[in-house]
Formats: structure tokens, sequence, C-alpha cells
């Protein structure tokens, strides 16, 4: 990867990945640290090169008290180093800082949308500093913005390496029961997505296939079966936990979506196993 000039902030590249819902330059950071009246290692830290950062973040430059307040600094929306120098894939970096974290608060540390460093890697598929941020302790259950942890970003993304990474945590069968603030858990997401990798590996640790959303009550299944996914009730269908007659809040069974829809083959694959 090119060498990046950490003074001017990719715009297109940041609204990637904020969703659209921020404008930010890696300056915001610089200025909060000349209102902070810190020093200039500090300063530079966060706009020199590549090279540089990695000999700042160097317990030979800074001493371990400096270099934490250094990596606590939040800039005008909340993030830190550590969410910037993921922002922009530097690996290297983030791994040296990740282990200089090693069981902080700091790695848990949320920008204005709630996002965590894990959160961000995640999002942009950097699967080496997931698994280093897993390693070093980062939680897996805080909340974005939407309600989204971090394993409902994979699941939405469809990234079904860092999804079997996060299901290894061990607080992973408590993270498959969080649902957003759209009443949506994790598998839901997967499907409605229709990353059918990911909801073999949820079903496989120990999702529930007949959860409904909180919203309609539809399950996965309806939501297969309503959007004529072949594949996946296929899939679904192989469960000998799944209850083909769950019925949303308003009594509707997946067969009724099916036919509703004119998906005459999953009504057939449905009929089949003779429940209707």
């Amino acid at each position: 990867m090119p060498s990046v000039d950490y003074r001017i902030f990719p715009v297109d590249k940041h609204r990637e990945i904020h969703c659209g819902e921020r404008n930010v330059h890696l300056d915001n950071v610089c200025d909060q640290l000349r209102l902070l009246d810190v020093s200039t290692y500090e300063e530079e830290f966060f706009t020199r090169t590549s090279g540089t950062m990695h000999a700042l973040i160097d317990e030979t430059t800074l001493n371990g008290i400096e270099t934490m307040r250094v990596l606590r600094v939040q800039d005008m929306d909340g993030d830190t180093f550590l969410h910037h120098v993921i922002i922009m894939e530097q690996e290297n970096i983030a791994i040296k800082m990740i282990d200089f974290l090693y069981n902080s608060d700091l790695l848990n540390i949320c920008n204005f949308l709630f996002q965590t460093p894990l959160h961000l890697a995640v999002l942009t598929r950097q699967t080496i500093i997931v698994k280093r941020l897993l390693e070093a302790g980062a939680r897996t259950d805080i909340q974005d913005h939407r309600g989204n942890t971090p394993l409902h970003v994979a699941c939405q993304i469809g990234d079904s390496e860092i999804a079997s990474l996060l299901m290894c945590n061990i607080s992973s069968r408590f993270i498959l029961e969080i649902r957003n603030f759209d009443g949506l858990k994790c598998l839901h997401l997967a499907a409605f997505h229709n990353n059918t990798e990911v909801i073999r590996i949820l079903l496989n640790c120990g999702a529930d296939i007949n959860a409904g959303d909180a919203k309609s009550g539809r399950t996965i299944l309806h939501w297969a079966a309503e959007s004529g996914k072949e594949e996946l009730v296929d899939l679904l269908l192989l469960s000998k936990d799944l209850n083909i007659n769950s019925e949303t809040y308003d009594g509707i069974t997946a067969f009724e979506l099916a036919g509703a829809n004119g998906h005459l083959e999953i009504m057939r694959k449905l009929r089949e196993k003779n429940i209707f």
C-alpha cells in the first residue's frame, strides 16, 4: 500500500467507513492537540508518515504514561489514533498500538457513532487486526449507533472468516442474542443479506433458527420464503430444529408467504416435509 500523508484524510474513504454521516479530516485531531497544548511529538504522531508513527509509539520515544495520553486523544468525531490507523488500513502501526494497549480500556473507546476500533476493523475486513484486538481483550458486545455489535457488522457484510473469529470469543453465545435497534439479531442480518456461509457458522454455534425479529415476528425462514431464496430455504430445511409452522405476529407462515409471492418451488419443498 502506498505511503499516506496523514495530514490529508481521503474524504471518500472516510465517507465509506462511516456510512455517509461524516466528512472529517485528520487535521481535526491535530487542532485538538494544539488546543490541549500537548507536545510536538504527539502532534507529529498523527501527522507524519508511517515510519515516524512507528518511531513515536516506541517506548524509547514516549514513555508509557505519555503514550497512553496520546492514544486517548479523540478528535471532534470521537475517533482516536487507533480508530484512524485502522480506517487507513495501516496494519503494522495498528498492531503495535494494540499490543501496547493489551487489556486496556482504550481498546474499547467509542467514537461519536459508538464505533469501537473492533467495529471499524470488521467493517474494513481486516482479519488480522480483528484477531489481534480480540486477543488483546477488545469487547465484542458494544453496540454502535444502530445497535450493531461487531458480529452484526460481519453478518451484514458477509465476512465468514471474521464471523468465525468473533464466534470463538468466550461471550459469543450471548452476542447471538443481542438485537440491534431494528430488533434484528445477527442471524437475521446474515439472512437479509443472503450470506449463507455466515448463517451456517451462526447455526453451528447455536443461533436460534426460529427466532423472530422484534417488529414482525418473522424468522429467517419467513424471509427466505417470501423473497424466493431457494438456497437459503434448502439450508434451513436441513436443520432438525426448524419449526416450519412458525407464525409471524399476525399469524402468517412461511408457506403462506411463499404462495403469496408466487414462489412455487419453495412451496413444493415446504410441502414435501409433510407439514401442510
